[in-house]
């Protein structure tokens, strides 16, 4: 299984590094400009990212990996952290509503397009519809 992942980062590396050629050299004209751009960052990310557990294959051993796979697991799935990450949740929920409200007023009150106005207020009540519909569904599951 080790030896699949090798060579599956060391082919992704090659198609990053083969994507920022691809982008740098051959797709040079005006027109290009953007799909050039946008082979050179994907191709980059990709080589980078192909390259680092390439080397993390190679340095950790499996049992190193098993070890830190486990603690991730226990650590994802303990309750005191389940509870941590639902009450900040529901603490950037409220911050952003606050947010949202007073961006609405602000673009109210300076006049802009009451186009943009809706859009925004749209997203507050589909915050209310979601919060409605998901209260019900998880009130329902436990």
């Amino acid at each position: 299984m080790k030896k699949n992942r090798i060579w599956l980062y060391v082919l992704l590396s090659a198609i990053g590094a083969i994507s920022v050629y691809i982008g740098g050299f051959i797709l040079v004209e005006e027109k290009l400009k953007m799909l050039s751009g946008l082979c050179i960052g994907l191709g980059s990310a990709v080589f980078c990212l192909g390259i680092g557990n390439f080397i993390g294959a190679l340095i950790i051993s499996k049992t190193e990996n098993e070890e830190m796979t486990h603690r991730k697991n226990i650590e994802v799935n303990d309750e005191r952290n389940m509870r941590i990450r639902e009450k900040v949740g529901a603490k950037i929920n409220q911050i952003v509503i606050y947010v949202i409200s007073v961006i609405v007023l602000a673009l109210g009150f300076m006049g802009v397009d009451v186009v943009i106005i809706i859009m925004i207020s749209s997203v507050l009540l589909l915050e209310l519809v979601l919060a409605i519909v998901l209260s019900n569904y998880y009130s329902k599951k436990m």
